[in-house]
């Protein structure tokens, strides 16, 4: 909302007739709307023809929009006429809820008609609900809300929240109570009472801690004697709070069952017969479920590793090394999570087969998948900042320093791929006295490496020095993958990894 009519910072310059008019025009929107009665409204008009600079002209209209139809409350602007009927129904509602006595309603509407702007409008109706800005907890308490919190009051003594002796004074306080928040305040402590229902349920919690040994009988007793007494909810949970969660404390039945886990670690290997004792020692004399969880943190299996199935290998042979796929980052790869990615691939190479006998198959389903394919292929390697072929180029550039790390002598050491589904793999190494061949522990190093890297698939690797004038006829060596092979291997260093490959160190 705007008020007032601007003379743009040029308070001095004379007033023109035009500046006249338009001052008039927004004393006539006030008459109009209310804000103004017919004796300030004349009165403001001859001061308009009276005066002679356009600084003049603001002041006459400091208080008023400058448009038509401003319905804001805001404190610098006068009153509506329509505003003014609201508050005065407003005081009406008021009487009648029970919030305001007849003489406090006969003193607000005297006041009334004095009321200026809604600065003064507000402070005549706070504590009433209607206008704009009303703070709820401001408002005065009425007959109905009496009414509630004296329901609730008699229910505090029906379920012995409250004693009967002090229901007078509660009651008193509420017919005193001046606004909902004192209302509010008196309801609070009610709730925050315990009731003999909770009482008997702590009693009862309590019974059962006693019998399954989580306290003893002498616990036992001064705690039920104590929840006789107790007023309020907090201090009853004070009672019953190591009784159950993740710091409850132990009973039997728990207790034994640490001790049956540790006899089982103790058949198991996993533990000695002097750790299994002091274990068993630590266990009986925890007093809490908490203080058992260290003597089984170095108990636990190890974590099964990822197996590669037979819909990995089809992934990785039509597709590209699952390793290689980056975190999702765009809605369709969040859509299509690698195992959908497995089902389309094997329904591509079925439909592929289906087409060589079904007419038409290859042409109306087999062409569709297969671009489908080409189009994610391109997508998910080539694409993006983080994609699948840079990944593999900073596994490649690893098993290069890997194998320099492991023999000083090498100069450099580079793996390439012929193809990105092609499964043999070419490992090119210059030594810094320009040896022509690569010694075998070298050989076994590099397979060693591949062997534990996260390439799939994997099945030749090519090993020959680069300084050989001719390193496809002699000097070069070739590791089949084979079924024997592989199974040494396996003995040898472990199972091959699966799985995403880990983030890179930063």
């Amino acid at each position: 909302m705007n008020l007032g009519w601007s003379d743009d910072g040029q308070h001095g310059l004379r007033a023109t007739n035009d500046d006249r008019a338009a001052v008039v025009r927004i004393l006539d929107i006030g008459r109009d709307e209310g804000r103004l009665d017919s004796v300030e409204h004349a009165r403001r008009v001859d001061a308009v023809q009276a005066a002679k600079t356009r600084g003049e002209l603001v002041a006459l209209t400091l208080d008023l929009p400058d448009r038509r139809g401003e319905h804001w409350w805001f404190d610098p602007a006068r009153v509506r006429g329509d505003d003014r009927e609201r508050a005065v129904r407003w005081l009406a509602e008021g009487a009648a809820q029970g919030r305001l006595t007849a003489a406090e309603v006969e003193r607000r509407s005297a006041a009334l008609p004095g009321v200026g702007t809604y600065a003064e409008l507000r402070a005549l109706l706070r504590g009433l609900p209607g206008w704009p800005g009303t703070d709820d907890n401001d408002l005065l308490a009425g007959t109905a809300d009496r009414d509630a919190a004296l329901a609730r009051l008699t229910e505090a003594v029906v379920d012995g929240r409250v004693e009967p002796a002090e229901h007078p004074g509660l009651e008193a306080d509420i017919g005193q109570a001046r606004r909902l928040r004192d209302l509010r305040a008196l309801l609070a402590d009610l709730a925050a009472r315990a009731s003999d229902q909770q009482r008997h349920d702590a009693a009862a919690e309590l019974a059962a801690a006693h019998h399954d040994g989580r306290l003893d009988g002498t616990e036992h007793a001064n705690r039920t004697a104590r929840t006789q007494h107790v007023a309020m909810t907090a201090d009853l949970a004070q009672l019953t709070g190591d009784l159950h969660g993740d710091a409850r404390r132990l009973s039997q039945a728990e207790r034994d069952d640490v001790a049956r886990r540790l006899k089982r670690a103790l058949d198991e290997g996993r533990l000695d017969l002097p750790e299994y004792e002091s274990r068993l020692r630590t266990a009986y004399a925890a007093g809490s479920i908490a203080d058992t969880a260290p003597l089984f943190a170095d108990l636990v299996d190890p974590p099964r590793p990822a197996r590669r199935g037979p819909l990995d290998r089809a992934f990785d042979r039509l597709l590209f090394n699952s390793a290689l796929l980056p975190a999702p980052t765009r809605w369709w790869q969040r859509l299509f999570p690698k195992p959908a990615w497995k089902i389309l691939t094997v329904g591509a190479l079925l439909t592929c087969c289906l087409g060589v006998t079904w007419h038409g198959g290859v042409l109306f389903l087999g062409v569709p998948l297969l671009v489908f394919l080409i189009f994610v292929y391109e997508e998910m390697f080539y694409g993006g900042s983080d994609n699948a072929e840079k990944r593999q180029q900073a596994v490649f550039d690893e098993l290069g320093s890997a194998l320099r790390r492991y023999d000083p002598s090498i100069r450099a050491a580079r793996v390439s791929k012929f193809a990105v589904n092609v499964s043999e793999v070419t490992v090119a190494v210059r030594f810094d006295n320009d040896r022509d061949t690569v010694p075998p522990l070298i050989i076994d190093e590099a397979v060693r490496l591949f062997w534990l890297s996260r390439l799939y698939p994997l099945k030749t690797i090519n090993i020959y020095s680069s300084c050989h004038t001719e390193p496809y006829l002699r000097g070069r060596w070739t590791v089949q993958l084979d079924r024997a092979v592989s199974e040494r291997l396996r003995r040898r260093y472990g199972p091959r990894p699966y799985g995403p490959l880990p983030p890179p160190a930063t």
